[in-house]
């Protein structure tokens, strides 16, 4: 069902708006930022791009490295001052008992999980550093490894987010209907045009 009235998005900030399967025939995108817009499935005939800004938002991008690493300096600081206060055991119950509240507060998410892991290997690789300098060489090195390992399996967990919201973070248009649709002057990078439909 067509729209009464073309609808008017011109001129605004509209990066990650999900516009999937919607009815947008005859709509004004003119001059707008629709970085990381999903546009899969709409029928788009006769909307206007013109000088619209079209391709991939790094927003999202930045916003996951600072929660990544907020939770792992917090995560971090928590077992280390525990270690502190008490001995090392304890420690590693509050790396625990932190991972665990944050892993629920953030339903499992899985760049949280990479920060915890790195804040884990953290603390596992300074108990190792301190082993090695009161002599104790056999524990040091199995810490690190233990420490390596740990941080190897968070760099390949946070790498799967990356690559998830780098896709995410493109403009889609796949199986979008774009007969007679305007691109005039656009800036268009990094887009999907899988799949469209035009004259």
């Amino acid at each position: 069902m067509n729209q009464l009235l073309p609808l008017d998005f011109s001129h605004q900030d509209l990066r990650h708006r999900d516009f999937q399967s919607q009815d947008l025939t005859g709509a004004n995108f003119s001059g707008s930022d629709l970085r990381g817009c999903n546009f899969q499935g709409a029928i788009l005939t006769e909307a206007n791009f013109r000088g619209a800004i079209i391709g991939q938002s790094r927003s999202k991008i930045r916003t996951l490295i600072a929660r990544c690493a907020g939770a792992a300096i917090a995560v971090t600081i928590a077992s280390t001052f525990a270690s502190f206060v008490a001995d090392g055991m304890a420690g590693v119950a509050a790396l625990i008992a932190t991972g665990a509240v944050a892993v629920a507060i953030t339903n499992a998410e899985n760049e949280i999980i990479a920060a915890i892991l790195t804040g884990t290997a953290a603390v596992i690789g300074s108990s190792g550093i301190i082993s090695f300098l009161t002599g104790n060489i056999l524990k040091a090195l199995l810490l690190f490894l233990g420490s390596g390992m740990i941080f190897g399996l968070a760099i390949i967990l946070f790498f799967q987010v990356v690559v998830k919201l780098e896709k995410l973070s493109k403009t889609s248009f796949e199986d979008a209907n774009l007969i007679n649709a305007i691109f005039d002057e656009a800036i268009i990078e990094d887009s999907n045009f899988f799949k469209f439909f035009s004259n």
